[in-house]
């Protein structure tokens, strides 16, 4: 009772537990001195296991964990059981009431007497009266727990008798109580085998009823007896904390995985939140980016020469399409009246976009040599490349130069790493020009030789780019090839060159994919001698 009062009211509970106490002493044995001791032992006792129970425990429930449990049927027992019954035994031997030889007989009698009190009818208070245990079900559950401690009382009957060596016989009884109904059965179970336990036993009855001499000492009996109790005590308790702890355990599992949904939840709304808005900013900066990129190429396209241009001795056509707004390729023309020449410069920069780009306008800056002097091809290149190796880095550039003496009809080409010159005569027949020269780079000289031919009336003069002949599918190894264009061009050398470009550029974009789908640059440069 002590020990329940302190776990609900705490402190404030002390002098209420003392007065009981002392009040019943009293009237059990009305001498005021061992009233008053024994008094103040049990209000100690219930002091020190109620200290002892939340100092070591924090809690005031004793079957809310197994740590918890462990220690309530130890430490938090123990020394108030141990505690009152000296005080009390020592007050009644001091005042005469008890002989000296039965000291200890009668110490561990109260002993296990207030051991069993703190182990079964505290847990059974408070967990019956406390309004934080509520028993919860039907009126089916209410006569399933009466069945099982009618039966758990019939059976401890029959334990606890001298007809049937069946002292196991409840033990399954009590298991099943306290697993079907957790602290309530278990509080209720065990308080039902102590009351039916003991009342044999003082009856004489039972294997603890011990015999001597004749007649029964009730001190050993229940001595023993409340061994046997605290071992079964302790098994239901242990079932009933073990559940608890499962089933806080699978609680607090749910309630993370709410937690952990809800935060993901959260991250989800936030992670959806951000990226509309980084969409936002990256369509913006698209937008932005796009029209820069319109305005490169309206500058790019400025760099090319214009479509109007057209000598009366040389047929002109070309057609440059960048793999994005702008590139690498660049080519250029240059005719001069006076001396009836016109030059010609291609180049491709490795690379696509904007990097190609900038490097195509250094070298169309770079063309100052060659403007000055169309007719110095090899000196020309070298100058290209002294010019921008400083920004070259990795890139490279290869490139072409053409120079026709319209009146003598004399062709000069020199090349840096570029392709061949392609002539595709009125008959029909292919002439290649190939003379050495290296790639652009900052490392080696060009080393470009000249090489020469003379031109016949109808002959038709072919610059390009690797990406026409580069050019296939997505899901394709086979490349468009050299063969297949000249092929295509040969065919219709005849037609006007506006025709033949758009014929071959209509060809490669189909064989590609479509605009979307090439992966580099395409650049052609049509030239037609008409003759002098």
């Amino acid at each position: 009772m002590g020990l329940t009062a302190l776990l609900f009211l705490g402190k404030t509970s002390v002098p209420g537990i003392f007065l009981g106490a002392f009040t019943a002493n009293f009237l059990n044995n009305p001498h005021l001195p061992t009233a008053f001791f024994i008094g103040v032992g049990n209000t100690l006792s219930s002091s020190v296991n109620y200290y002892l129970l939340y100092r070591l425990t924090g809690q005031k429930n004793p079957l809310y964990s197994t740590k918890g449990l462990l220690y309530f049927l130890t430490v938090c027992t123990i020394p108030g059981s141990a505690l009152s019954a000296g005080i009390g035994v020592t007050s009644l031997l001091y005042w005469g009431f008890l002989p000296a030889a039965e000291y200890w007989n009668v110490f561990f009698t109260w002993f296990s007497g207030e051991l069993q009190g703190f182990l079964i009818v505290a847990p059974l208070l408070f967990v019956w009266i406390n309004p934080r245990e509520r028993f919860l079900g039907d009126w089916k559950k209410k006569i399933e727990l009466i069945f099982w401690c009618a039966v758990i009382y019939v059976s401890g009957r029959i334990a606890f008798s001298d007809v049937l060596p069946l002292l196991f016989l409840p033990i399954p009884f009590v298991i099943v109580a306290s697993l079907r109904f957790q602290q309530f059965g278990a509080t209720l179970a065990s308080a039902i085998l102590a009351f039916t336990a003991v009342t044999q036993t003082v009856a004489e009855s039972g294997v603890f009823a011990m015999k001597q001499a004749g007649t029964l000492s009730v001190n050993d009996s229940l001595i023993y007896l409340d061994a046997f109790l605290f071992s079964i005590n302790g098994i239901s308790y242990f079932l009933v904390t073990v559940s608890k702890e499962r089933e806080r355990a699978q609680t607090q599992a749910m309630e993370s995985l709410e937690t952990i949904n809800r935060l993901k939840e959260i991250a989800n709304e936030e992670l959806e939140r951000k990226v509309h808005e980084r969409t936002q900013v990256i369509e913006m900066q698209k937008q932005e980016i796009d029209k820069q990129l319109d305005v490169a190429k309206r500058i790019q396209e400025s760099l090319f020469p214009n479509k109007m241009t057209s000598p009366e001795p040389i047929e002109i056509a070309f057609h440059n399409v960048p793999m994005m707004k702008v590139g690498g390729d660049l080519f250029d023309i240059k005719w001069s009246p006076e001396s009836n020449s016109l030059a010609v410069f291609i180049c491709d920069v490795s690379g696509h976009g904007i990097p190609a780009a900038f490097l195509s306008a250094l070298v169309k800056m770079s063309l100052d040599h060659w403007n000055r002097e169309p007719s110095s091809l090899t000196e020309s290149l070298e100058h290209i490349r002294t010019q921008i190796t400083p920004n070259l880095k990795d890139h490279f550039v290869t490139a072409s130069m053409v120079f026709i003496d319209t009146k003598l009809g004399l062709l000069r080409f020199a090349r840096a790493g570029h392709f061949p010159l392609y002539i595709i005569r009125e008959s029909g027949s292919l002439v290649t020009l190939k003379p050495m020269g290296r790639i652009i780079t900052p490392f080696f000289p060009t080393l470009s030789e000249e090489e020469s031919f003379e031109l016949k009336k109808g002959d038709l003069i072919i610059l390009l780019t690797d990406g026409l002949t580069e050019a296939r599918k997505p899901d394709a190894i086979e490349m468009f090839g050299e063969e297949r264009l000249l092929n295509l061009i040969s065919a219709q050398r005849n037609e006007p060159l506006s025709s033949v470009i758009d014929s071959v550029f209509d060809t490669i974009l189909g064989h590609s994919g479509g605009m979307e789908m090439i992966q580099d640059d395409l650049t052609l440069v049509l030239l037609r001698y008409r003759g002098n």
